[in-house]
C-alpha cells in the first residue's frame, strides 16, 4: 500500500482521529485465562475480575487418547455489562468434543477443569452483588454422556445451592441450558467452578463457551466523560486543508 501524502493527512485524516476520540464507544475487557491466573485483573466499570485459579484434572494425570486436557491459554475470558449487570464469558478454543471409551476399561473419556475467581465491586462504588445467573453455553451431550458446568457461589465448602447447567440424555432431566439464584446482599464474592464432561461407549460431549452474569443494586458511578471536541477545531482543520491546497498548488 502506497503512503498517504500530507494533504489527505491534512484534509481528512485529522478530523477522524479527533471524532474519533471523541465518539469512539468502549468495548468489552477480555484476555486468556493465563493471563488472568498470572496475576492480570479485569475491570468493567466498577466491577473487577481478579484472584483467578485453574486447575486441569490431567495436570497431574496422563489422559487416555481421546480424554481432552485443557490448558489455561486455550481459554479466553471476557466481560461485559449493562446498567444493572455485568458478566464474564469464558470461551475455549478449540472446543472440546470427546466421544466413546477407551477400548478394553471400564472408563470413560473425559474432561475437567476447575475454574475459580472474585468478582468485586470496586471503592467507591455502593453497588452491591445481589444475584447471579450461569447460562449462555453450548453444551453437548448425546447417548452415554454427560457435559455440565457448576459454579459454587462462595465456594463448594460453603452449604447451598449451585448454579449448574448440563445436558445428561441419560437422567431426569435431561437438561439445563440456565441457572440463577439471588445472593445475599455483599460487595464481593468467590465463585469455584467446575466444568466437566464424560462419555461412555456411543456417547459424545462437547463444550466451547458459558457465561456467568451479576445482578447489581444500586445506582453505578458516572461514567467517564466524553473526550470533548475543542472549539478550535474547525479553526484547526480549515488550516490543515489550507496547508493541503497549498501543497497541491503547482510552482510557477
Amino acid at each position: 500500500m502506497g503512503r498517504m501524502k500530507f494533504s489527505e493527512i491534512a484534509g481528512c485524516s485529522a478530523a477522524t482521529i479527533l471524532l474519533g476520540l471523541a465518539l469512539s464507544p468502549v468495548g468489552a475487557h477480555a484476555t486468556t485465562l493465563s493471563n488472568l491466573i498470572a496475576g492480570s485483573t479485569l475491570i468493567q466499570g466498577d466491577v473487577t475480575f481478579d484472584n483467578f485459579a485453574f486447575t486441569d484434572f490431567f495436570d497431574s494425570e496422563t489422559p487416555f487418547a481421546g480424554d481432552r486436557p485443557v490448558s489455561a491459554s486455550q481459554i479466553e475470558i471476557t466481560t461485559a455489562a449493562t446498567a444493572s449487570t455485568v458478566s464474564l464469558t469464558a470461551t475455549i478454543a478449540p472446543g472440546i468434543s470427546i466421544a466413546g471409551a477407551p477400548p478394553g476399561t471400564n472408563l470413560d473419556h473425559i474432561f475437567e477443569f476447575f475454574l475459580d475467581f472474585t468478582v468485586s465491586v470496586a471503592a467507591p462504588s455502593t453497588r452491591q452483588i445481589i444475584g447471579a445467573s450461569l447460562g449462555g453455553g453450548d453444551l453437548s451431550a448425546s447417548g452415554d454422556a454427560v457435559s455440565e458446568v457448576v459454579f459454587a457461589p462462595g465456594g463448594f465448602s460453603i452449604p447451598g445451592d449451585r448454579l449448574e447447567i448440563f445436558e445428561a440424555p441419560g437422567f431426569v432431566p435431561s437438561s439445563a441450558s440456565s441457572d440463577s439464584q439471588s445472593l445475599t446482599a455483599a460487595s464481593s464474592y468467590l465463585f469455584e467452578g467446575s466444568i466437566e464432561g464424560n462419555t461412555g461407549v456411543g456417547g459424545m460431549a462437547g463444550l466451547s463457551t458459558f457465561t456467568l452474569t451479576f445482578d447489581l443494586a444500586g445506582n453505578a458511578p458516572p461514567g467517564p466523560a466524553p473526550v470533548p471536541i475543542p472549539a478550535s477545531l474547525p479553526l484547526l482543520l480549515g488550516a490543515l486543508a489550507g496547508l493541503g491546497l497549498l501543497h497541491r498548488r503547482p510552482r510557477g
